[in-house]
C-alpha cells in the first residue's frame, strides 16, 4: 500500500471529495463492486490515503448518507410552519427537498437515496431515525394540508408516495432542461393539490 501524502491527510476538502467520488462509483459500479483503492484513484490519492479519513468503506458511506440527510433537515427546518399557510409551507418544503436533490448536493444523493441500504449495525440504524424524522416532518405537512381541506389523505402511504415521485425526479431531471427545479417542485405540489376529488371541505 503506497504511503499517504500529507496532502491528502491534512486537507478537510478531501474528505468532501471522497464522499463525492464514492458516490458516484457506487452509482457507477455498485456499493460491493467498488473498492477503497477505486475510490482513492478516482480522487487521484495513494491507495491508503482514503483511511486516514475513514477507516472502512461503510464508514465512509455512513458519512455521505448522514450528512447528506442532516444538510437537507437542517435546510427544511428553517421554514417555520407558523409563518406560513398549510399550502406555501408544503410547496416551500418540497422547493428545498427537491433543491437538494438536484443542485449543489447532487453528488451525494444516490447515497442518501439508494446505497445507505448497504449500512449495518449502529450506523445503520442512526439513518433509520433521520428517515423517520424527514417522514415525520412531510406527513406534518401533509396533516396541515389535510385540516386545510386541501388534501384527503395525510397517512404514512401518501407521504411516501409523494417522496417516491419527488426522489424519481433525479433519474431523468437535466439542468438543461426547460425548468427549474423549483419550478419542477410547483408542479409537483400542483399534482398533489389539484388532483382529480383531492379537495375536500376543512373540518
Amino acid at each position: 500500500m503506497a504511503r499517504p501524502r500529507k496532502q491528502d491527510i491534512q486537507n478537510a476538502n478531501r474528505r468532501e471529495e471522497l464522499i463525492i467520488e464514492a458516490a458516484r462509483l457506487f452509482r457507477e459500479r455498485g456499493y460491493h463492486g467498488t473498492s477503497m483503492r477505486d475510490i482513492a484513484a478516482a480522487t487521484s490519492m495513494h491507495s491508503g490515503s482514503p483511511f486516514y479519513h475513514f477507516a472502512t468503506k461503510q464508514d465512509l458511506l455512513f458519512a455521505g448518507v448522514r450528512d447528506g440527510m442532516l444538510n437537507c433537515l437542517q435546510a427544511m427546518g428553517r421554514l417555520e410552519p407558523a409563518d406560513l399557510t398549510a399550502e406555501d409551507y408544503f410547496r416551500q418544503l418540497a422547493r428545498t427537498h427537491l433543491g437538494f436533490l438536484l443542485g449543489a448536493n447532487a453528488g451525494v444523493v444516490p447515497m442518501v437515496v439508494d446505497e445507505w441500504r448497504h449500512l449495518a449495525g449502529d450506523q445503520r440504524q442512526e439513518v433509520l431515525a433521520l428517515r423517520r424524522r424527514f417522514e415525520s416532518l412531510w406527513q406534518a405537512a401533509f396533516e396541515r394540508l389535510q385540516q386545510a381541506g386541501l388534501a384527503r389523505r395525510a397517512d404514512k402511504e401518501a407521504c411516501r408516495f409523494f417522496l417516491g415521485a419527488m426522489h424519481g425526479i433525479r433519474d431523468w431531471y437535466r439542468p438543461d432542461g426547460p425548468l427549474a427545479p423549483d419550478q419542477l417542485a410547483d408542479r409537483l405540489v400542483d399534482w398533489i393539490l389539484r388532483a382529480e376529488d383531492q379537495r375536500v371541505p376543512a373540518p
